[in-house]
């Protein structure tokens, strides 16, 4: 990161408070989660539990219990 901050012209600290740096990383987060989903509700976790952990709604947890196989 340190080259790619150098390359532009800007501290480390400009790097990480620039939006793409945080939308990167909420999507990263989001894409972990949703992996997560099949295998808590595996382990007995509801539906429910998931949604309010993960702060998705009851519908996203259940929409990805449907695309998977």
């Amino acid at each position: 990161m340190e080259q790619v901050a150098e390359g532009l012209g800007l501290t480390i600290n400009q790097v990480q408070n620039a939006k793409l740096y945080h939308d990167g990383i909420q999507t990263g987060e989001r894409r972990a989660k949703l992996q997560l989903i099949p295998t808590l509700l595996k382990l007995g976790v509801t539906v429910e539990q998931v949604a309010e952990a993960f702060s998705f709604s009851v519908e996203e947890v259940r929409q990805v219990t449907q695309s998977q196989p």
